[in-house]
């Protein structure tokens, strides 16, 4: 009797045991098979296909005079495609992870053959990795291969390349200099403009005594000098002499409108955007111009005239030529073209008459013609 007793009790434990476990199960059977599979985060990666065509290898030669001297420079880029920098890109919704991106992109290799007079320099190469130590600008890591340009030589010896950091298959990137020594040690890697919309026009370059060499944002000089005179919108900055420069700005306000999920811009086109500095800072005059065409990246309307002393701009819009002389940047003129005599053919001119020409300003080929300093003519080519 006793057994069939404890038989009954340990009948009863298993029964009421599976119970329990049926209870708490009972919920996860309510769950849908998605649900059951989602992950916190999903982790997606992808990988930059090889470079083996487009960007197969790209090879650039650049010359650079300094007095008696003529530098020359070799550059070349390829990519390694290993696949070897990650980049990673977190999405979120509400505040919370929700995806995670991984991008693997390939190490390029960047050649540089420095010369001076035939006579060998320095030759070295870098890799993204090397550019990556100063910092990203946003283009490095998944930039495609292109090879660096170079732009000159300072007086103490920093040796200048303009590097285009493009995404691959596009137009849009990030556009840095680079400077290395003598010897081919890489000193500075900095971002100064961009493609895609608000480029500026204009490059890395030294001034005509080679003391200083400016980008669309800042000025460098001796002894680690620098002046940051850039702002958003940089159209262009270019040096008139050794000791100043001009910079034009297209000053431009955005906003986001939340109804219309859209940017809207607004343009002041009343303040004084074209400004002349000396390399100390010191602005030394202000003027407005419109003449600014803005079909992509920004193209400035402008030459840099070190025969006639004279910077000259044009305006096509109002159909002006604006002419500022280095020594009294303060005392400019403007002209209209209706007022100068057109050449009804191009390479006919009265003795002394000096050509210069001002590209595509007025949506045709533009030459303007200069008598001592006076601006005397114009010819414009069509076609």
């Amino acid at each position: 009797m006793r057994n069939i007793c404890l038989a009954a009790i340990l009948l009863f434990l298993f029964w009421a045991c599976n119970q329990k476990k049926s209870l708490k199960t009972a919920p996860e059977l309510l769950s849908t098979p998605e649900q059951e599979s989602l992950s916190p985060v999903d982790t997606v990666s992808e990988t930059q296909y090889l470079y083996t065509e487009t960007y197969d290898r790209q090879k650039v030669q650049g010359v650079f005079k300094a007095g008696k001297d003529v530098f020359k420079a070799f550059t070349e880029s390829f990519s390694l495609n290993d696949s070897s920098l990650t980049v990673t890109f977190p999405d979120s919704i509400d505040g919370k992870l929700t995806r995670v991106k991984k991008l693997k992109c390939h190490n390029h290799v960047y050649k540089i053959r420095l010369t001076r007079n035939g006579n060998l320099v320095y030759q070295r190469q870098f890799t993204k990795r090397d550019f990556l130590k100063f910092g990203d600008d946003g283009f490095i890591t998944e930039s495609a291969p292109h090879a660096p340009t170079f732009r000159g030589v300072t007086a103490d010896g920093r040796v200048l390349f303009d590097m285009w950091f493009c995404l691959p298959d596009s137009d849009f990137g990030g556009i840095s200099f680079f400077a290395t020594n003598l010897q081919g040690d890489l000193l500075q890697v900095e971002s100064y403009s961009g493609t895609g919309g608000t480029g500026c026009d204009g490059q890395v370059h030294t001034s005509p005594n080679r003391r200083y060499f400016l980008s669309c944002e800042k000025l460098y000089g001796p002894n680690g000098y620098v002046f940051a005179f850039g702002k958003p919108d940089m159209v262009t900055a270019k040096f008139l002499t050794d000791t100043s420069f001009v910079a034009l700005y297209n000053y431009v306000t955005r906003q986001y409108n939340k109804e219309e999920a859209t940017w809207e811009e607004t343009y002041d086109d009343k303040s004084n955007n074209l400004l002349v500095y000396h390399v100390n800072g010191k602005v030394l005059a202000k003027y407005r111009f419109n003449g600014i065409t803005h079909e992509l990246d920004y193209t400035s309307n402008l030459e840099v005239l070190p025969g006639l002393g004279a910077l000259v701009l044009v305006d096509g819009e109002k159909q002006e030529i604006h002419q500022i002389p280095f020594a009294k940047p303060q005392e400019s003129t403007v002209v209209r073209l209706g007022q100068l005599r057109q050449l009804t053919q191009r390479g006919k001119t009265p003795p002394g008459w000096q050509e210069v020409s001002m590209g595509h300003s007025l949506g045709e080929e533009l030459f303007l013609y200069f008598a001592a300093d006076s601006l005397s003519g114009y010819f414009l080519k069509k076609g």
